[in-house]
């Protein structure tokens, strides 16, 4: 049900390997999904988050322990919302929404850098494939390389992905509001609580793993398509 936690009870070593992969594309995807959300707030007009020091690229900052858990051995989480208040907005729905997306977009940019980066890298491994194979250096960097730049792009857009969900107190319930429900702006704690807990159901049932997990494979193929169609390769 969940590959991850099925590679800790069966391969604890192969596990603690990928997890040391796995860190820098997690703290670099949580970190500046907050850091967009905070930025384009203090842009808008709300400086909520720079005064409680969550304006920054430490990833400290901003991780959450239940949603950094589900993205460690699950494969998708979340991290600790910056803090904003609509108060100081001009266009409340308006503003609300491009803070909501901005740690979506920001995501989906990572992923595409990363994602093209690996396609060259791959695209020159193919063309250069003996001196790849028959050089020390690039032998020996080339595997590790292509796994940090792999597990970035695929985290990025799985976190993307996953707050798109219209499930408080993700960015897709924020979009949601904005644009069609038009309710209050801000979300209750309790009604917070009971999103993360209804993501936990639906995420040890296993349907939220199979249905990110198909769609991550469809975005992937969809990207892999289009560079090739854009490049000629």
């Amino acid at each position: 049900m969940f590959p991850l936690l099925d590679q800790l009870f069966s391969s604890p070593l192969q596990f603690l390997q990928d997890m040391l992969y796995r860190i820098p594309a997690v703290l670099i995807a949580l970190t500046m999904h907050e850091w967009a959300h905070g930025f384009v707030a203090y842009k808008l007009g709300d400086p909520t988050a720079k005064f409680m020091g969550r304006l920054t690229i430490n990833p400290l900052k901003h991780l959450d322990p239940v949603g950094a858990f589900m993205l460690f051995f699950l494969g998708f989480g979340y991290a600790k919302p910056v803090p904003v208040n609509p108060n100081n907005f001009r266009k409340k729905y308006r503003d609300d929404f491009l803070v909501s997306i901005a740690g979506i977009t920001m995501n989906l940019l990572l992923y595409l850098s990363f994602i093209t980066a690996y396609f060259f890298l791959d695209l020159y491994i193919r063309n250069n494939i003996w001196y790849v194979v028959t050089s020390s250096f690039w032998s020996a960097v080339m595997p590790p390389l292509i796994r940090v730049i792999t597990g970035i792009a695929i985290v990025n857009l799985s976190i993307a992905l996953f707050n798109l969900i219209p499930i408080p107190p993700l960015d897709g319930f924020h979009v949601l509001n904005d644009l069609i429900l038009k309710g209050n702006l801000f979300v209750r704690q309790q009604t917070a609580q009971m999103g993360i807990g209804l993501l936990l159901l639906l995420s040890f049932t296993g349907w939220l793993g199979r249905g990110l997990g198909a769609v991550v494979e469809a975005a992937l193929d969809g990207t892999f398509w289009l560079l090739r169609a854009i490049f000629g390769v």
